[in-house]
């Protein structure tokens, strides 16, 4: 057995050795370890080498470098959280003091402690300093990891909470375009996780690595401007010049088989293969002075290794996003420029005018569903005088046509007005091909002063997929809620199971969605308009448009309108762009489409298919193309209707405009 004075003595020998003085990515290359569940393309030994651009990152990040804040952004999948893992790490083992690692989602934490945790016990310096998980207390959990000399709190963004009650030297905000604007309305989250590292003011640290978003709203792009901008940049295999590698840049090789990259200054060619000489000195541009406290630099996705994702799979995906936003859907040419690109997205157009929609109306007449309208919804607008009504036909590839628009006058409060209402909404409209074509499902506006009075309407009408919504004007919601949120308390207090239930729809977005897609005068996300429309509705149509505006010191875009316009027109078409989701036709394949176009009009029936036989009821068809609706809603009448019942092909607006 040692002697206890041995033991004190030893002890204390170490403590008067200096802490050891690496850089991140020394410390890297002698202690770090990838673990093979990491879920990473390559485990063990990690080197630098591999990724030679992260070598100068990880510099910046050390407590010998100067600057207080390292700014990544960079491409998915780009070293960004390996980078952030190497500091961390390193941290624990040479200057212990607490590290704030913040992420914009309780998924990703959780994700991101687990993978702490392998390295932690894959990496022997770490483990001997970092204390064992126990089940009874709170020393290494999944949000917290107490080591020698500090610790480690994983935390979400979403909770400013979260991000004032622990002091900090380190800051990760990982991804933090992700996060909200403005956490709990207490402002600007940068801000916020920077205050936690108030007493560190002589050595303090904050990573951020982050793919951006849209011009004027990424946060990353902000914080990337006030630093020293620096570029990656690869070397020529040929001539040996660096240059920043620029994606409109590539080309198809001869053969077309491959894609490669022209040399800016000799125009001979590299291809995928010549990876690794090209990035093995991992430079960078020698960027700009910035704010004297910021390092930020930017990669996109062509640097990433040899090995990983070619350049060809690049241009595919471009090719795809650009075929998409052809047809008006700009979502995946967004996402190509963030994540690939590690660029911002600008919009090209923040209105659509009125006078080019009225221009392009078409000659069919208001009540009368044009050939290719399969399915039509319904969307209401609430005001304490009227109610206003929307119908509109979708067909194949979410294109559709405007059908109906009726003004209800009378308080939503009187009943009389409600049967209208109802009425309205039981209504069936003549197909081109003779078919009657019902209402499948309705949204009906429950804000303003009548929240209750359609609380009362919608919940006795469940049954025909007829519900309450409520807009939300947030940054990247979705066009629809996953699922709906009961209103109705019984006396006991208690949530009514089958009382009303009210819907939240993402209106920024579906703004977004429209707005790209009423320029396509054709084909698939296309909107057709009437020329029975008068030109107040299109006026309304329209009458909202982004704009940029400061919100606690932050550059945010917004839709807006002058005060005086009335925008009723557009908010019910975001309504019923959110009934088609509702309804799932945005996922529908061509198969249910010509199924459901088969039975609406049996002669565009291919001759050669097997025939609908009398024993197909109107429900069998329409729950085999779309299973996702109840057989309860019949959406189609194979039986001519009354006349009171039906709607007149001349059908005007409901009143006057």
């Amino acid at each position: 057995m040692t002697p206890a004075n041995t033991v004190i003595d030893e002890a204390f020998a170490r403590g008067l050795q200096p802490d050891p003085n690496m850089t991140v990515d020394e410390w890297s290359d002698r202690y770090m370890i990838i673990p093979k569940d990491s879920g990473a393309n390559e485990y063990g030994k990690y080197r630098t080498s591999k990724t030679p651009h992260a070598r100068r990152i990880m510099q910046a990040l050390s407590d010998s470098h100067p600057c207080k804040r390292v700014v990544l952004m960079g491409a998915s999948q780009m070293m960004k959280t390996q980078v952030g893992l190497n500091w961390f790490a390193c941290s624990v083992h040479q200057s212990p003091a607490n590290f704030l690692w913040i992420l914009p989602t309780g998924k990703l934490a959780k994700r991101t402690s687990t993978r702490i945790a392998k390295t932690i016990a894959a990496v022997p310096e770490l483990t001997e300093r970092v204390a064992a998980p126990r089940s009874r207390d709170s020393v290494n959990t999944l949000d917290t990891k107490d080591y020698t000399g500090g610790s480690l709190f994983i935390v979400t963004a979403g909770a400013a909470a979260n991000l004032a009650e622990v002091p900090a030297r380190r800051v990760l905000f990982d991804e933090v375009d992700r996060a909200d604007a403005n956490v709990n309305g207490e402002g600007d989250p940068v801000a916020l996780a920077e205050a936690r590292q108030t007493t560190f003011e002589r050595n303090k640290k904050s990573y951020y690595p982050c793919s951006p978003t849209i011009t004027g709203e990424s946060i990353v792009e902000t914080l990337y401007e006030k630093g020293t901008k620096h570029v990656a940049l690869a070397e020529c295999v040929h001539c040996g010049h660096p240059q920043p590698l620029v994606f409109e840049r590539l080309k198809l090789s001869d053969d077309g088989q491959d894609v490669v990259y022209p040399c800016e200054a000799c125009f001979e060619v590299m291809y995928e293969s010549d990876k690794n000489k090209m990035f093995v000195n991992g430079l960078w541009s020698d960027g700009v002075a910035g704010d004297g406290e910021t390092e930020s630099f930017t990669i996109p996705a062509l640097f990433i290794s040899y090995g990983g994702m070619p350049w060809k799979a690049l241009w595919n995906e471009y090719k795809k996003a650009k075929e998409k936003l052809a047809e008006g859907s700009e979502e995946k040419m967004i996402a190509f420029y963030n994540t690939r690109l590690a660029r911002c997205w600008e919009r090209a157009k923040e209105q659509t005018q009125a006078k080019e929609l009225q221009d392009r109306a078409e000659d069919y007449r208001l009540g009368i569903v044009p050939r290719d309208g399969l399915i039509l919804t319904a969307s209401v607008d609430t005001q304490p005088d009227r109610y206003e009504m929307k119908v509109v036909a979708w067909g194949e590839g979410m294109e559709s046509w405007i059908v109906d628009y009726q003004i209800i006058l009378g308080s939503p409060s009187d009943e009389e007005t409600n049967a209208k209402l109802d009425k309205a909404l039981e209504g069936r409209y003549q197909h081109e091909c003779g078919t009657f074509l019902s209402i499948s499902s309705a949204f009906i506006d429950s804000g303003g002063a009548n929240t209750q009075d359609v609380y009362n309407f919608t919940r006795v009408r469940r049954h025909r997929h007829i519900f309450a919504i409520k807009g939300a004007s947030q940054y990247n919601k979705p066009i629809l809620s996953a699922k709906p949120t009961p209103v109705d308390v019984s006396w006991q207090g208690k949530t009514e199971v089958r009382g009303a239930q009210l819907w939240l729809i993402g209106t920024d977005t579906a703004k977004d969605y429209l707005s790209a897609r009423y320029k396509l005068k054709t084909g698939p996300g296309a909107v057709h308009f009437s020329k029975d429309l008068p030109e107040e509705y299109f006026k309304q149509l329209t009458a909202e448009y982004r704009i940029h505006v400061y919100k606690r010191g932050r550059k945010v875009s917004i839709w807006d309108k002058k005060q005086s316009d009335r925008n009723e027109a557009g908010d019910l078409m975001v309504y019923n762009l959110a009934v088609a989701y509702y309804l799932g036709l945005h996922k529908k394949t061509p198969h249910q489409w010509q199924m459901l176009r088969d039975y609406v009009d049996p002669q565009t029936k291919d001759l050669f298919s097997e025939p609908i036989t009398i024993k197909d009821s109107a429900e069998e068809v329409i729950e085999s193309a779309f299973p996702a609706i109840q057989q309860s809603t019949p959406w189609t009448q194979t039986t001519k209707p009354q006349a009171s019942q039906s709607r007149p092909a001349n059908r005007t607006m409901g009143r006057a405009w």
